[in-house]
């Protein structure tokens, strides 16, 4: 048996076995705020996977070396459809102090607390009625439950764009003179000018003898006229490189839908009945009544109503017990009636 506590006021309308609804959610609301994207704004799988295949679709050129690559740019976050509840739930489920009986009330044991009252004019005396136990045939309560939440995430792909340079060998060519190497005798003056020839011979560096900037020139390998001073020719090496990659614009996709899970505070409306050990006000009802007889305004006998057992259904107790602490008594507005002699 659950006990249950639920407020009521003594001056509700009398009731018979049953208990006005409770104003209702709509079946099952959340009580929580709804809960943000999480963990929150991210590149998502599938995302970059998406921007590496909108680049490598300019790779188009041909020249095997530009590197195009695609950078995920976020954008909003939006919900999409939810929370809504993935398990199930159940009155067990209920948090503790939030089970609140609805429905139809099925008392156990119903009783008429004190001694019947006058109310106003009335030539009735009334009780309040109370139910000991019951049996509530719904329920209101909150619980905490597994939702599903979808979001949409939007994004966009920046394409950029390092633009290939091939390794290059830059040539540079001897630059120097021709001097005499030795001493030539009588011949010294015309090996000095032929030395002087081949050093005008690499003044126009578009246009070099095959054999400029050798070690020697002229004469023989074994009595060479002229050496090469200066520096000697060589190749300068340049590594292939890619520039910075560089903005070429941004292309927007398709947002991503997540799906997430959190645990909510919710409210069930239309929960299971149950019963309860609780003492329940029902209100005020008749529990003494002098009905008429047939044909005339003259009283019949007291009689007894809505569960009330006691004695005091009499005409003394009307007049004397039954008035005490009334604040609205009015004996004059039922001159026209009157009640039992006994």
């Amino acid at each position: 048996m659950i006990s249950t506590f639920r407020a009521t006021a003594t001056a509700v309308v009398a009731l018979a076995v049953s208990v006005a609804p409770i104003p209702a959610f709509a079946a099952v609301t959340l009580v929580d705020p709804t809960p943000a994207a999480d963990p929150g704004q991210v590149v998502l799988p599938g995302m970059q996977a998406t921007c590496d295949a909108a680049a490598a679709v300019h790779d188009i050129d041909g020249a095997g070396g530009d590197i195009w690559s695609g950078q995920v740019v976020l954008g909003a976050v939006t919900l999409a459809a939810g929370p809504v509840e993935t398990g199930t739930h159940s009155i067990t489920d209920a948090i503790p102090g939030t089970l609140v009986g609805a429905g139809t009330f099925t008392p156990a044991h119903v009783e008429i607390l004190g001694n019947p009252y006058r109310n106003g004019g009335s030539v009735n005396m009334f009780g309040i009625k109370q139910a000991v136990g019951g049996h509530y045939s719904a329920s209101t309560y909150d619980f905490m439950g597994t939702f599903k939440t979808t979001y949409t995430h939007a994004f966009s792909c920046d394409i950029l764009k390092a633009l290939y340079h091939p390794a290059v060998d830059i040539f540079h060519p001897a630059v120097g003179i021709y001097v005499i190497n030795g001493d030539f005798g009588d011949s010294e003056d015309a090996v000095r000018g032929n030395c002087a020839a081949f050093t005008a011979q690499g003044s126009d560096p578009t246009n070099l003898p095959t054999w400029w900037g050798d070690p020697f020139h002229g004469g023989s390998d074994d009595n060479p006229h002229c050496k090469f001073v200066g520096t000697p020719k060589y190749t300068e090496h340049h590594d292939a490189y890619n520039d910075p990659a560089a903005l070429q614009g941004n292309e927007a996709q398709t947002a991503i839908s997540v799906d997430q899970t959190n645990v909510l505070r919710a409210h069930e409306d239309a929960g299971a009945g149950f019963d309860t050990s609780a003492t329940l006000l029902i209100g005020q009802v008749v529990v003494c009544i002098s009905p008429s007889k047939t044909g005339t305004k003259l009283p019949g006998a007291w009689a007894k109503q809505n569960g009330y057992t006691g004695d005091k259904c009499t005409t003394d107790w009307y007049n004397g017990g039954a008035t005490v602490g009334v604040p609205n008594l009015n004996d004059g507005s039922h001159n026209w009636v009157t009640v039992p002699v006994v």
